[in-house]
């Protein structure tokens, strides 16, 4: 699991794009909510996605009961963010404690390996959106 652990570790490090935890960091619950105008969802919205697809593939690797797709796509409210961008952040850690460690509940190791580069593959797309919104909200106050 050495591929996805390292994959893994570059999504949450940043070491080409800035790291998730410096991205959401200081985004205020109203602006995390706001959309803005060409930009279909909020930040909050796109890391609760993002982070719900986290989960999925987390109860899987754990052996665990997966939550319905059809949950997917919650708009949280700004009392909701902080919430929702910490559940994300553990849940990225979680990740790679599993690549790190090995223990998982899949049948073998070259599934759980290809699970968990399905996150860092996710993840990474997304985190690219959340730069663009936080550009365009800065962009829209100005």
């Amino acid at each position: 699991m050495m591929h996805a652990h390292e994959a893994l570790i570059q999504v949450r490090e940043g070491r080409d794009f800035p790291p998730p935890r410096q991205i959401l960091n200081r985004v205020k619950p109203d602006d995390a909510c706001r959309l803005v105008p060409f930009v279909s969802r909020s930040l909050a919205e796109l890391v609760w996605h993002t982070d719900f697809w986290q989960q999925i593939w987390l109860a899987r690797l754990e052996g665990s009961r997966a939550r319905s797709i059809t949950e997917d796509w919650y708009r949280p409210g700004p009392e909701e963010w902080e919430a929702t961008r910490d559940r994300f952040l553990l849940n990225l850690d979680r990740a790679v404690e599993i690549a790190e460690t090995g223990q998982h509940r899949m049948k073998s190791d070259e599934i759980a390996e290809r699970v968990l580069l399905q996150i860092a593959v996710h993840n990474t797309y997304h985190v690219g959106q959340w730069v663009l919104v936080k550009r365009a909200l800065r962009n829209d106050r100005d």
